[in-house]
């Protein structure tokens, strides 16, 4: 279960169990699993040298 901290905008990857008492405080609420941000690949030096 993923859960925001409304306060500092964090979010966490926790046991359902621990969300259950996080999400009955305002300070939290479940969210969506974040998506991974896509990062270009590098190029090796061995790309380069090959062309």
């Amino acid at each position: 279960m993923f859960v925001k901290n409304l306060k500092t905008d964090i979010i966490w990857a926790v046991t359902d169990e621990h969300g259950t008492r996080l999400l009955r405080t305002e300070d939290f609420e479940e969210v969506e699993a974040p998506k991974p941000k896509r990062t270009p690949a590098k190029k090796s030096e061995t790309d380069e040298t090959e062309k």
